[in-house]
């Protein structure tokens, strides 16, 4: 028995050793160097004292990873917030906002643009580091928020006061592992891991291979409540039904910090923390895009299924309008094939940001339809019904006749192909697809110009495109588990 314990020591031993020598490893990749921080710390301060000057009624604040002191090697997206006081109205705060930004950039010899979430913010250039100048206003904890950005520098706050700074370079390590794994950022294109949600974990598990050990335990539904905000489970399951992972926001129990965390990234951190846990490398870190090799695809020709992508410019919007408009007309698409009897297995959004190019990617079980479709119409018995059923369709070839007490008759397809049913649809004016639930961004954009892309163009198409070979290398071939 003592050798049996004994045993498992050594082993501890050795994996505790060999974490602490990845995390070194990580550390010297990821972590800012001296004269980094230096500098960063020099700009910030700068900023903050024209923000103070120009934006005088208003309380400047440097949130996000580089206000809390966990951000990454090379990371220049800084965001400053304008805290204006309760007081002012919606339309003086988004003004104000835009006129304070633009004059901070212009005061730092920077350039802007002005970009829209929900209300307009300035996203500067200044010193080759991107700054969003965004107006919010200033609450307290369990005050009602008046627009979403405004729990930010609660945030700050919450963090700065709960996360030691000796824990810091572990959310560091931590925020690698996810982007190394591929689900790190909480906005609508990634629907993985934030930044504060890694502050979160490390705070309530501590070092990160503590964060790793817990989440591997984890199941679908799982509740981590830091602060004790909320006394009743049940009520916590029922307001957040359905959602993986249910990490509540310390500074406002009623938002969950993971709500945008997709089933399938969840699954897949839970699978890869587990793998890590089994077999502890470097390489989960930082994410190697391997394109399809010429078995992999041979593997998935033969499942002889048929590909077809439908190509238009990429909209000129932020992703988290971008996303949910294009996995919209992803599904409305869907739809209309399967009505017309074009069955699906799969599909898929993606945006090439290199090209400029979005594409939605349909693999169909039934690609080709007889010329002829049946329709089977109401029961004899119902005399209104199947008197407007024969007046419809008087004019059929075949039919009408009787099945099951029901009117059948047999009619030509209008479309007898999914590419040319598509390119029907896709071939109404921006307004139609409008009302037929296509999204507007994409609406526009497809009436500029749309392909469709099938066969064998499908797959030279692929051979192509790194970035879109590797995407369909991860779907198709990447095992997950729990």
């Amino acid at each position: 028995m003592n050798s049996v314990n004994e045993k498992e020591k050594t082993n501890s031993k050795i994996f505790e050793l060999k974490i602490l020598e990845i995390k070194k490893t990580i550390l010297e990749k990821i972590k800012p160097k001296k004269d980094e921080t230096e500098e960063m710390k020099n700009f910030l301060n700068e900023l903050l004292r024209v923000a103070k000057i120009i934006a005088s009624d208003t309380e400047p604040l440097i949130v996000g990873s580089t206000g809390r002191g966990t951000w990454l090697k090379g990371d220049n997206d800084i965001d400053l917030f304008l805290l204006f006081p309760k007081n002012v109205s919606k339309e003086e705060l988004e003004k104000k906002g835009l006129e304070y930004g633009k004059k901070i950039t212009e005061e730092l010899l920077g350039k802007y643009v002005i970009k829209y979430a929900e209300h307009p913010y300035v996203r500067a250039e200044i010193n080759k580091k991107n700054v969003d100048v965004v107006p919010c206003y200033k609450i307290k904890k369990g005050e009602k928020i008046i627009s979403s950005v405004d729990r930010s520098p609660l945030h700050l706050r919450y963090i700065l006061s709960k996360l030691d700074p000796s824990l810091r370079d572990e959310v560091r390590i931590l925020k690698q592992f996810f982007k190394g794994i591929g689900v790190y950022g909480s906005d609508l294109k990634n629907l993985g891991i934030s930044g504060y949600t890694c502050e979160l974990l490390v705070i309530k598990y501590g070092k990160f291979e503590n964060v790793i050990e817990a989440i591997s335990k984890m199941k679908p539904g799982t509740i981590i409540d830091i602060e004790r905000g909320w006394k009743n489970i049940k009520k916590v399951k029922e307001k957040f039904r359905n959602e993986p992972l249910i990490l509540i926001d310390p500074v406002d129990k009623n938002r969950n910090t993971t709500a945008s965390l997709s089933s399938e990234n969840f699954i897949k951190i839970v699978s890869k923390t587990k793998e890590f846990l089994e077999n502890p490398s470097i390489e989960f870190f930082f994410r190697k895009k391997n394109e399809l090799t010429g078995e992999e695809l041979k593997k998935i020709k033969s499942r002889e299924t048929k590909f077809l992508a439908i190509l238009f410019e990429k909209p000129d919007v932020i992703n988290d309008i971008l996303y949910p408009q294009i996995r919209k007309a992803s599904e409305r698409l869907s739809k209309l094939l399967e009505s017309y009897d074009f069955k699906l297995i799969r599909k898929y959004e993606f945006v090439n940001e290199e090209k400029n190019v979005a594409y939605l990617i349909f693999e169909l079980e039934f690609w080709i339809a007889p010329k002829i479709e049946k329709k089977v119409g109401p029961l004899i018995f119902v005399i209104k019904n199947s008197n407007d059923f024969l007046s419809k369709y008087k004019d059929v070839e075949f039919g009408p006749y009787i099945e099951n007490n029901c009117w059948v008759i047999e009619k030509e397809r209008k479309f007898y192909s999914a590419s040319s049913l598509l390119k029907n649809f896709l071939s109404k004016d921006e307004n139609e697809l409008i009302q037929e639930g296509i999204p507007s961004y994409i609406a526009k954009s497809i009436r500029k110009e749309f392909r469709i892309i099938e066969h064998k163009e499908f797959w030279k198409m692929v051979r192509n495109d790194k970035n879109l070979s590797s995407f369909l290398k991860e779907k198709y071939f990447e095992k997950i588990k729990i």
